[in-house]
């Protein structure tokens, strides 16, 4: 490890966080809202300062790192964005509780969408801004934005890159970092910006539309209403959302092959076919549960689980009505859900759609080689196949996802929970999926969690979405000798 190196680059991250929080100080200039004026200010110049004394201590130093120090530096880069972007909240007053004030924030970078707020109505404008632009920088994530700002960091941008990616593959992608980083960023800002005029041409106003955009393809799920896109009660909202929620899901390689003309990648891939699949029986099965719930009317039905189904599996959060209420069946199968999440290299949260298929088919091979043990199946995805070091990380990934979700459900029943509640609340925040069941359902919040618990919380969250051992291996004492 050389600590030097890392300060360096946590000092450049630091004033990218720092700049991001002009959006909120300009909105509450333009609205003359003083109070979230000095909040938002405070926080830009408590960052800032924070990122002057990194840069000069480490002013000498290379900005070039290792393996171990790209561990260290996304790890911390990702705890001091919980604790720097919560900051806002406890200063404003809106969530004055320090634990509650990190899980919102860590639930905004990780794209979770699980809150602590009662009264998202009452929350100021720029507060609401911040929390949907939290979501869009960590949807994509802001150590990859890091990455396609700052060309001077070379050989270690793709150390960054890599614990930063989401997925065990992303086919589609440049060879050389940067500009793959580059590449999505400018996808996603199109899709963005597209949603956004989507929504205002749909009925939203400009602010909403904006924020919502920002929630949706960061598959988040912050609202700036209480009742989340539900408030808006309108069908075509509903059905915009749905589009660009199951866009948001899918590998943002694949888009990067369709703009330059290769169309053909989006439909050939499996993974995205795997999930398409996935999703249409789950529609269907939800469909036909809430059937009475809406007076047998077909298209109304078909409208709510589609929506609910993608705001689970792309793990976006939204909400138009609550699934918490649906039959047993629907309730089980879209919890199962949670579990799996969206594409590799998407914004979403989970195992992803590659891992399930690619444990599915593993199983199939082992009941084929149980009948004939002298065949050689490989594993094949497409014209991919799986090499056993890559299917041995998958299934290690998988069981200490599982463990990981088993461990932290038994401390929250521990601490007073029902373990409904509680085993919901950790696979919404590993999962980066946001509303559970029970008492942490889609109208309820984790206002109810411990303050513990929430620390608890926060900590799945952000190693769900460093996918767990990028984040454990911090924890390691190799990873902090010198060298």
């Amino acid at each position: 490890m050389y600590p030097l190196a890392v300060a360096k680059n946590l000092s450049a991250l630091l004033l990218l966080f720092a700049a991001l929080l002009c959006a909120p100080v300009g909105l509450s200039v333009s609205q003359n809202n003083m109070s979230a004026l000095v909040a938002y200010a405070t926080s830009a110049l408590i960052t800032t300062i924070l990122a002057v004394v990194l840069g000069f201590i480490s002013r000498n130093a290379k900005p070039r790192i290792h393996r171990k120090d790209a561990l260290i530096t996304v790890a911390m880069m990702w705890l001091m964005m919980g604790v720097l972007g919560g900051l806002p909240f406890v200063i404003e007053g809106s969530i004055s509780d320090p634990a509650a004030a990190l899980f919102e924030a860590v639930s905004g970078f990780t794209t979770t969408g699980a809150t602590v707020v009662s009264d998202v109505d009452g929350l100021s404008d720029p507060t609401n801004l911040w929390r949907c632009l939290m979501h869009w920088i960590g949807g994509m994530g802001i150590v990859v934005l890091f990455v396609a700002v700052f060309p001077q960091i070379g050989v270690s941008a793709k150390q960054l890159f890599k614990n930063e990616a989401a997925g065990p593959i992303v086919d589609g992608f440049k060879p050389r970092i940067k500009e793959t980083a580059f590449s999505l960023w400018i996808v996603y800002t199109i899709l963005t910006v597209l949603c956004a005029v989507s929504f205002f041409a749909a009925g939203m106003n400009s602010y909403d539309a904006v924020c919502h955009a920002m929630s949706t393809l960061g598959t988040g799920g912050f609202s700036t209403r209480g009742a989340s896109t539900g408030f808006y009660q309108s069908p075509l909202i509903d059905w915009i959302t749905c589009f660009f929620m199951f866009v948001a899901a899918l590998n943002f390689g694949l888009f990067y092959d369709v703009a330059r003309g290769r169309w053909r990648s989006l439909f050939q891939d499996k993974e995205t076919r795997f999930y398409l699949m996935i999703n249409l029986l789950v529609v269907m099965v939800v469909m036909w549960c809430i059937l009475p719930l809406h007076n047998d009317n077909g298209i109304e039905s078909l409208r709510y689980a589609l929506f609910q189904t993608l705001a689970v599996t792309t793990t976006t959060g939204f909400m138009t009505e609550d699934f918490d209420k649906y039959p047993d069946i629907a309730r089980y199968i879209l919890f199962m859900c949670m579990f799996m999440g969206g594409c590799a290299g998407s914004t979403a949260g989970g195992l992803k759609a590659i891992r399930i298929l690619a444990i599915l088919k593993l199983i199939f091979r082992e009941l084929a080689l149980v009948i004939q043990p002298r065949q050689v199946i490989p594993v094949r995805i497409g014209q991919s196949t799986f090499p056993p070091k890559v299917l041995h990380a998958i299934l290690t990934f998988s069981v200490a996802f599982f463990f990981l979700w088993a461990f932290a459900s038994a401390i929250l029943v521990a601490m007073g929970m029902d373990f409904i509640s509680a085993m919901s609340a950790t696979i919404a925040c590993l999962a980066s999926i946001g509303p559970g069941l029970n008492k942490v359902g889609p109208t309820q919040n984790f206002m109810i969690v411990p303050a513990a618990g929430k620390v608890l919380l926060s900590f799945c969250m952000i190693a769900g979405r460093l996918e767990i051992f990028a984040l454990f291996a911090v924890f390691h004492p190799q990873c902090w000798r010198k060298g």
